[in-house]
């Protein structure tokens, strides 16, 4: 996690990373840049408490990951329930949030039915996931190839999204490099990922 003061927006920001997330009721902007990995945000308009999470795969098949301590939040079903817990001691209520799904890219092109589609498996278990808590999903940017770099507003629920690759196909590349470094790294754990 890292803050810094964006001029443009003249607010601070919450840079978030792979297995973490953040919540607030402050003027800053949460954001974070995906590429197969996923980000839902969570709102609650009554007590104006808004968070989002980061995840890079969709499930822990394997249950290993409780060996691993800090791991635990990279996976969306650990990644859900601590972003919730969070927001919860902060006042929100379940029932009343709402939620945006982002990223998801198929960004090493890889086929949809392919087991190695990490993208389309985080995608399918964040729909999976707010469907059967029945949380409203008001808004989605998924799937694709190219990378998303999202601030979300935790007031106003309100995200600001760009595509990497129109912008800055360097980036777009770099974000690549990381995700098959990090993919690579979870596999030599013998978690759930696949080498690519």
């Amino acid at each position: 996690m890292n803050k810094y003061f964006d001029r443009h927006f003249n607010k601070d920001i919450i840079t978030i990373y792979p297995g973490e997330f953040w919540s607030s009721t402050g003027p800053e902007l949460i954001s974070t840049v995906l590429g197969s990995c996923v980000s839902i945000t969570l709102f609650d308009p009554i007590a104006v408490i808004g968070g989002m999470n980061h995840f890079m795969l969709a499930k822990d098949s394997s249950n290993t990951a409780a060996d691993s301590g800090k791991l635990l939040s990279k996976f969306g079903e650990y990644a859900m329930s601590l972003l919730i817990e969070d927001m919860e001691k902060k006042g929100a209520i379940l029932s009343r949030c709402t939620a945006k799904v982002f990223g998801g890219s198929n960004i090493f092109n890889v086929p949809t039915a392919s087991a190695t589609n990490i993208g389309f498996a985080n995608i399918e278990f964040a729909f999976d996931f707010l469907q059967k808590n029945k949380i409203q999903i008001v808004s989605s940017d998924t799937g694709g190839k190219a990378p998303r770099k999202i601030y979300f507003d935790p007031v106003t629920s309100k995200v600001y999204l760009k595509h990497i690759a129109t912008y800055n196909e360097q980036e777009g590349e770099i974000q690549k490099s990381k995700e098959r470094q990090y993919i690579e790294y979870l596999a030599s754990l013998n978690l759930s990922a696949k080498r690519q």
